[in-house]
């Protein structure tokens, strides 16, 4: 079985704008779930993780190496049995500097599979989780990329980290990435998506890309240590969908509107649950 390099992938994004898994990548997929396999993808997340730490503590991790080491992150599914497709970044390409990326949040794969496709337009800075923030040396190897920790318990004050530490980053040419959802959800709940994303963009004067994701491959864990690594369903496929630059000047009202209706649209499409 091939193994698509990253390389090839990067250019399949630039050239095309799109990437879909060669079926000589691709294996059958299992009529089943495999605790096998789950634990598997587990180990593979572990050594991401780890070798960006590792790299880090080196003091030789940039985005560079994220992109390519986090890049496993698809690459092991479509091993697994899973299709990788990813449209739309037509959209991207069209587009020369930063940006405000909004995604749907629906399972820890996406913050893993975001970088490989985002970074080969330029550097960019998640906003995350202040726990991740604080886990000993990975919280460390995100501070080196530029990452933005936010309380999600202190609305207020979360907002002014991220206007304050997002404008500086976009000052800098990072593009920041956004699920304003907030939490995990295989439900996407029109009326649970943060505009802060959308307000930081109007502040900064840069456009919002809207982008949607299925990423139900990856399920939620049990609660405690590994609920960010549950069961593994190669039989899904894995999603990602770049929506249109939507320009600063529309406002956040109408960026908001048409970077929901944009995710709505595609999960929809895809069959899965959107609430009205």
């Amino acid at each position: 079985m091939k193994k698509t390099p990253y390389s090839e992938f990067v250019r399949q994004l630039r050239e095309k704008g799109e990437y879909r898994t060669a079926p000589e990548n691709r294996r059958m997929p299992p009529r089943k779930q495999s605790a096998w396999i789950s634990f598997r993808y587990f180990l593979c997340n572990m050594y991401m993780l780890g070798s960006c730490s590792f790299r880090n503590v080196l003091r030789r991790f940039d985005h560079d190496y994220w992109a390519n080491t986090t890049w496993h992150s698809l690459l092991f599914p479509e091993q697994m049995g899973s299709e990788v497709i990813v449209t739309g970044f037509q959209n991207r390409n069209a587009y020369s500097g930063p940006v405000v990326y909004l995604c749907n949040h629906m399972s820890t794969l996406e913050t893993m599979a975001l970088p490989p496709m985002l970074i080969p337009f330029g550097k960019i800075s998640i906003i995350l989780k202040k726990s991740i923030d604080q886990i000993p040396f990975i919280g460390s190897a995100m501070r080196t990329v530029g990452d933005i920790a936010v309380t999600r318990t202190n609305p207020r004050e979360d907002l002014k980290t991220v206007f304050r530490e997002g404008c500086d980053r976009i000052s800098r040419d990072y593009s920041i990435v956004i699920f304003p959802q907030g939490t995990r959800s295989a439900v996407f709940d029109r009326h649970h998506f943060s505009s802060l994303g959308v307000k930081l963009a109007e502040k900064a004067k840069v456009p919002v890309i809207p982008i949607a994701c299925q990423t139900d491959f990856l399920a939620k864990g049990k609660p405690g240590m590994f609920e960010d690594f549950g069961a593994v369903d190669p039989s899904k496929p894995i999603r990602f969908a770049c929506g249109p630059v939507l320009p600063p000047e529309l406002g956040a009202k109408t960026m908001q509107e048409r970077s929901i209706e944009f995710i709505a649209g595609k999960l929809t499409e895809w069959g899965l649950a959107v609430t009205s």
